[in-house]
């Protein structure tokens, strides 16, 4: 079997570390350097 950890964090505009992590795990799968990055948040707080 093969797991998925997701991990999140605050980050309004994407400019810090958990953008960074979001294009690394793009570019680690093989994907869009930009897919999920700015796209709209499914539930705003």
């Amino acid at each position: 079997d093969i797991g998925v950890v997701s991990f999140c964090a605050i980050d309004n505009l994407v400019k810090g570390a958990a953008g960074q992590a979001v294009q690394c795990m793009n570019i680690m799968l093989g994907l869009e350097e930009k897919i999920g990055i700015d796209a709209p948040p499914l539930r705003p707080i």
